[in-house]
This record gives C-alpha cells, structure tokens and sequence, in this order.
C-alpha cells in the first residue's frame, strides 16, 4: 500500500513539475544582465523561445542625439523581454507609437532546444522602405525560427535621425548604418546565449534593409560579421542612391528650424527641438516639388581613415569586386501591400481624370526626380515615360490603376534590382541564387508600409495573421513551406537546393541569367523574361542615355544662336535643336534595338532567363 502510495506520488509530482517547466518563461544572461522572455506555440505546433524588446544601446537622446549609438547600461534586475520597442521617429506622426528616440531594440526567437546539441545558424533580418521609415507591423520571426534558425531582428534610426549628415565628425551621417553595425556587435557577442552560432550569421534585408545589407557587405567596419546575405527587393546601386548628397538634404533641414543662425554648431541647435518639429520640417521637406537629395547613406571619406563606416562607393566597389565576397540569394516580389495603394484607390474612385492628373503632375515628376533627370527636355522624357506605360489603357481607370503600380515597382525595383545584379556578376566568385515571385493571389487590407510575397510566405502565417488577419490557405501553406526550406537551404549551405535535387536552382553567372521563378507557368515566364529585359533596358539605359545626349546637344548650341534677337537665328536655333532630337532619338532607338536583339539571343537558350 505504502509502495502504491509513493509510485502515485512520484508520477504526480513529475507531472506537475513538468507542468512547471513547461510554463517557465525563458531567460537568457547578456551583457547586460539578465533577460525573461516568453515562449510561443506556431501553428505548427512548434515551441519557441521569444526574446522582444532588447535594448542593444543607449537610447540616442539629448547629447546622444546625432551621435554614434553607445553601450547600453547594465541592468540589476531580470528584464522582461516581451514587447516590441517602439518605432524609431517617422512620418506619418503618430504620437506615442512613431515619435520616440529611445528605439534602439532588437528582438530574438530561438526554437526550444536551440543550442542543446548544437549551436544553430542565425538570420539578421533589416526592414525598412527608403531609409524613411519602417514597417507598421512588426515582423515577428516566430514562423521562421520554427524551422531550426535563430531568427534576429533589430531598429535602426530611420530619416533625419538616421542620416543627419554635413560633412563633419560631429555630424557625420550613416547613424541608421552604424546602429546596425552595433546591434551585428551586439548579436555576435550575446547569440550563444540564445542557442545561436555567432559564426553562421546570415544578413537578410528588405527593400532599404537589402541596401544595408549590400553595404555591409562594402565596409570594411563588417568584415567576418557574416557568411551569407539574403537580399530582397532593394539595390545600393540606385541612380537616387548613387548621386545622393544628404548634406544638402541635411542644410536645408537646418536653415528651415531656424537654426542656420549658429554657423558654429547647428547640430546643438537641432537637439534642442522636439522631435515632432524635426518630422514637420522633414514632412514639408518631402513634400516639396523642389526636393533633389534624400537622407540615405554616405559615402564619408571626410572623415579619418579608422572612423569611416563607407569609404567606398558602393557602386564601384560592386564592378571591381572590392567587397566581402560571401554566397547571395537576391530577388524581387511584387508589394501586394503599400501605403501609396489607398491613395491611388480613392484617386480611382473619383475617376478617370483624377488618377491620370496624378499620374502626369505629381507620380511621374517623382521618379524623374528620383533618377535625377535634371535636364532640359524633361517634357519630352515625361512623354516617353507615359508613351511607354500608360498608352494602353483607352480610359479604363482599373488598368490605369495597375499601370501606376507596374511604373513604381518597375523603375524603383525591378531596374535597380538588375542594376545591381549586373554589377555583380563582372566580379562575383561566390554563387549568386536570383528569384522572382510574382503575386500569387494575396488580397491584403492594410495600409502597411510594403507587404511583399515573399515576406507573408517566409514570416507567416503569423505575419499574415497581423496584417488582413486571415490564416493560409492550403495552397498558401504548401508555397510557404517550400520557399521555407528552400532559404533555410540558403542559411545553412549557402545553397537553396543542396543535394542535387531533381529541380536544381542554378546559379546566376555572366554565361546563365538563371532565374527561380514562383508564381506563373513555364510559357509565362519566357515571355515575361522577354519583356522583364525591355523595362529594365529602358530604365538602365535608354532613359539616363536620352538625358545625356540631350544635354550635350544642348550645351553645344553656340551662345550667339542662343542670345541672338536675329529672328532668323532663332529659327535656325529652332530647327537645329529639332533636328539634334531627332538624330539623338534615333541613335538612341538604334541602340536600343540593338541590345533588345542582343539579349534576347542570350536568354533564348534558357527557360528561366531574365536580366
């Protein structure tokens, strides 16, 4: 009876301390003390250990502001890491949630037994959309890290905040890239302690997150930090990017605070505002048809040699293979979500003339000013860009509406994107995976930052959960798996398709512009690739061409046919500046014609081409 007795009690208390285990949060010993984190079930039924909310430096507040971020304090206490930190300072403002300088956190998901038999590989994930702000729902990792990853993401300081820049060590620019640079140091330091391999990091960037990546990948400040990068839906390479200069941006931002008065140090004029003020200056900023330069990195060589974080220019870097070489899996997705969506929808609903008036005053203007097209036939590159995509639509709204959508990702994606990859490959040794994911049928209702494919289907279906709050379905669910265990691949073998499956995904080289592509049919895709070579062509080159060889006929006009009061002469200026035009038009279509037949006898060999 006592036997029976105590057999009872002994299988009773171990299942209540396994009741007990299993409700005990996680904790993990950093630098800085001690974390209590949470765990999480996945709809897989999968168990991870969540770490939210880890502040990774000081809060860059007062004297800290526009300063390179600092080690964070220790703490005495366990420190719950729950709760996301709030959004770095952003437009649009949103009191409370976007205006908050203390944002420098980062958050881990680790699976249960991550670190019990062997450390695991980790992912770096940046976000962000033009180094100007960040996504409103917080990409959480849970899904992924389920498929055995460590999964890390982090803030960085976004906008003004992020890329103040006049030229001088005390306002030195690249704050946004040096935040990220410290949180890497953060992450190779404590990852252990999470179950990760300091030694396996993969970056992983999304539209300016993939910027940083590259970017990362020219300074040397990150060398060894890494062994692999994902790099999706954005490019370092970008005509906006290249030719950028923030110190303008940066000037113009303190003459319209009020603080150009203090010639000896602005920058202590500029902590003195509110943040709030700093956005409203920023939002006119940005709003303004007279903007030419944007808050993005710099290149700083004016600083000294062992402060720099870019003495490269990231473009030469990319043609002369100065650059850390490690294995890439880049691509391009199509936004199923976008801020500027809801705007173009009402602009629809009011109609036809409405859309198009924004298409020709305000969508088209931009992004000429984006590839910083300041010419003097700026009307005539206006009509060739509304020729090329808004010629077809005889009236119809709905396909004017998708047109719009097809000019921004083409010319802010799509080209820079194969700008990039073309830069690349005249130096890469290291294996290059390229992929393309087409809208496979998502309908999300949210006003989100950008929402792409390949996010909902790598970080779902929680992330799909927060943003329309709908679960996959199961044609969904299976895409997900599989491009899941295709990047996992990646992370750990630096190859998607390791074991020589019957589907191999080739590399992309000089000789194979091979292409992964996720979505269409196979006739599809070779007559998609077709056309994929024409835009990108037409944005890459025909554009920035038509520019130049207009303005240098334009420079070489002889001033006394420019000035002359001479009617005569001034129709003799007329008709010479017509026929240049015309000769540089078509020179320029010989060109274009050339390197369309060209490239097109390249690919016709390959099933999944594209440039």
């Amino acid at each position: 009876m006592f036997l029976t007795q105590l057999v009872v009690y002994y299988v009773f208390f171990n299942i209540i301390q396994c009741q007990n285990w299993r409700e005990r949060r996680p904790t993990a010993r950093v630098q800085q003390g001690v974390l209590e984190g949470s765990k999480i079930i996945t709809d897989a039924g999968k168990i991870v250990n969540a770490f939210i909310g880890i502040p990774f430096a000081s809060p860059p507040v007062g004297d800290l502001r526009f300063t390179p971020p600092q080690k964070h304090p220790d703490w005495n206490e366990t420190r719950q890491a729950t709760t996301f930190g709030p959004h770095c300072p952003q437009l649009p403002l949103k009191p409370g949630v976007n205006d908050q300088e203390d944002c420098l956190y980062l958050n881990i998901w680790a699976p249960e037994n991550a670190g019990l038999y062997a450390p695991l590989p980790v992912v770096v994930f940046f976000e962000g959309k033009n180094f100007y702000q960040s996504s409103e729902v917080p990409i959480s990792g849970q899904d992924f890290a389920a498929e055995g990853l460590v999964v890390v993401t982090m803030n960085y300081r976004l906008n003004v905040f992020g890329f103040f820049c006049l030229g001088i060590s005390e306002a030195r620019g690249n704050l946004g890239m040096l935040d990220q640079y410290f949180g890497l140091l953060w992450i190779r330091e404590n990852i252990n302690k999470f179950g990760g391999d300091p030694e396996k990091i993969t970056l992983y960037g999304h539209q300016s997150g993939a910027a940083s990546v590259t970017l990362h990948m020219v300074s040397p400040r990150t060398a060894g930090f890494f062994q692999r990068v994902i790099i999706s839906s954005g490019s370092a390479v970008a005509f906006w990017q290249h030719q950028n200069d923030p110190i303008v941006a940066s000037k113009q931002i303190v003459r319209m605070l009020g603080c150009d008065a203090y010639t000896v140090n602005p920058v202590k004029c500029l902590r003195s505002k509110k943040v709030e003020h700093i956005l409203q200056a920023l939002g006119e900023y940005s709003e303004s048809f007279t903007w030419n330069d944007k808050f993005l990195p710099v290149v700083d060589t004016f600083l000294p040699e062992t402060n720099r974080y870019l003495p490269l220019d990231p473009t030469n870097a990319l043609k002369d293979g100065t650059y850390l070489q490690v294995p890439i899996l880049t691509g391009i997705s199509k936004p199923i979500a976008d801020e500027q969506f809801m705007q173009w929808l009402e602009l629809a609903s009011q109609g036809y003339p409405q859309l198009l008036q924004y298409v020709e005053k305000a969508k088209i203007p931009e992004i000429v000013r984006l590839y910083k097209l300041n010419t003097s036939n700026k009307d005539q590159i206006y009509d060739l860009i509304k020729w090329k995509y808004f010629s077809a639509n005889q009236g119809d709204v709905r396909i004017l509406y998708d047109e719009l959508k097809d000019l921004e990702f083409q010319s802010k994606i799509e080209a820079p994107h194969f700008l990039q990859l073309s830069y690349l490959i005249s130096s890469y040794v290291q294996p290059i995976y390229v992929y393309y994911m087409d809208d496979i049928g998502f309908v999300l209702n949210t006003t989100d930052s950008t929402i792409t494919t390949d996010l909902l289907l790598l970080f779902g279906p929680i992330l799909l959960k927060q943003a329309p709050r709908r679960r996959f379905n199961t044609n969904e669910r299976n895409l997900s798996r599989q491009i899941k265990q295709l990047w996992t691949n990646f992370v750990i073998f630096g190859n998607p398709t390791p074991n020589n499956q019957a589907k191999s995904w080739r590399k992309y080289t000089a000789g194979d512009f091979y292409i992964e592509n996720f979505g269409p049919v196979v006739s599809y895709i070779n007559e998609e690739n077709k056309k994929r070579v024409q835009r990108v062509t037409f944005w890459n080159q025909l554009i920035p061409k038509f520019a130049n060889v207009k303005n240098s006929l334009s420079n070489n006009i002889p001033k006394e046919l420019q000035t002359s009061p001479d009617p005569a002469a001034g129709f003799r200026h007329a008709m010479y500046t017509l026929v240049a035009l015309v000769i540089a038009l078509l020179a320029l279509l010989l060109i274009c014609i050339v390197l369309l037949k060209k490239r097109s006898k390249e690919r016709e060999s390959h099933l999944h081409m594209g440039y």
